[in-house]
């Protein structure tokens, strides 16, 4: 069976624990919308061609020079063969040949170029979160334990967690506060370049924060961008208040990174730049900026908790031929090499 026209596709952009997957799991009851029901790891990575592990752990970007007619394809019939309605019904091709589809993963901050030449007519809903809260929440994802994408990826003892950005071997040894920023400014500062080649009419800014303070005000803004309309269940599911989302660690708290108020003064400074970028596109789309100061009296009285550990590099070697056939596939399957990415060759 042939696979779907997507119309208009609705890509969420963010770095890591920006709120992308509370934003997803709002926007997914609207009526027309479809989705493959989480997000696309899988999906695009197990395609030989666009995986990280198969390209040897260079970095989890795809970019347009990626995409070619035959691969392209194989990526939509995947999407196709996923698609779900709100309710978690199957979509059925032979009675819809056209659909609304919605889509959110992380490493996506990495693939806008890439995912751009594949849904020429996508839009983009770029959520951003302020950087102390964001930083924070990647610490806490790495310290969990629950995010880890390489479990095993060669040249790194760490186990890394969230994203793989170009360049991540510069992190071997650093502090893991010096990781999460790098994170948090690679994502944005990947995604601002992309936004920059692309009609401005075909994306949109979203502060985190504004989504949280006023939902049904900047759900409604998101769907006059993409052309869908609020429908009684999606109203309803809006008075009810924002779910909490299935990757949530704790409750939302917009002060809680005032408990790593110390170890985020050791990097903040690093994303001025960054900063300063996103800011200036809230701005202009009439959206509150975000902060990065520190008051000295959260510093000095965060100073005496405990330091957060470095994560050091076992070897040099970053290549997927360092991993053995029976071992655990460093993608974080839970299946060994031979039975998931070691397929691809």
């Amino acid at each position: 069976m042939g696979s779907m026209h997507f119309d208009r596709p609705i890509i969420i952009l963010s770095a890591p624990r920006s709120g992308s997957t509370l934003l997803f799991e709002t926007l997914k009851n609207g009526k027309d919308i479809c989705t493959i029901g989480d997000e696309s790891h899988a999906v695009i990575e197990h395609i030989a061609k666009f995986s990280t592990v198969y390209r040897g752990f260079e970095s989890n970007a795809l970019t347009a020079d990626d995409v070619d007619a035959e691969n392209a394809a194989l990526l939509k019939q995947r999407f196709s063969d996923r698609l779900i309605d709100r309710h978690g019904r199957a979509i059925n091709n032979s009675k819809q040949d056209s659909v609304r589809f919605l889509e959110k993963t992380p490493k996506n901050a990495l693939r806008v170029g890439f995912l751009n030449k594949i849904f020429p007519d996508a839009l983009f809903v770029y959520l951003v979160r302020d950087p102390r809260a964001n930083i924070a929440s990647i610490i806490d994802a790495w310290i969990s334990q629950k995010f880890r994408t390489y479990p095993n990826l060669p040249g790194f003892n760490g186990k890394w967690s969230l994203l793989l950005p170009p360049n991540w071997q510069s992190m071997q040894g650093k502090r893991l506060e010096q990781i999460a920023s790098f994170q948090w400014q690679s994502a944005n500062n990947h995604i601002l370049d992309e936004l920059e080649k692309i009609d401005p009419s075909r994306w949109m800014m979203v502060n985190y924060q504004e989504l949280l303070d006023n939902p049904a005000t900047t759900v409604n803004s998101i769907l006059n961008f993409t052309g869908l309309a609020a429908d009684k269940v999606m109203t309803e599911s809006l008075q009810q208040g924002l779910p909490l989302s299935q990757y949530t660690l704790s409750a939302p708290d917009k002060n809680k990174w005032h408990k790593k108020a110390a170890v985020l003064a050791n990097v903040i400074a690093e994303g001025e730049d960054t900063l300063q970028r996103i800011n200036t596109v809230l701005q202009g789309h009439g959206q509150p900026i975000l902060a990065n100061n520190i008051d000295e009296a959260l510093i000095t009285a965060t100073q005496k908790a405990q330091s957060l550990p470095s994560v050091t590099a076992d070897n040099a070697n970053t290549t997927v031929k360092s991993v053995s056939r029976n071992s655990p596939c460093p993608c974080g399957s839970g299946q060994r090499y031979k039975n998931c990415h070691g397929k691809l060759n």
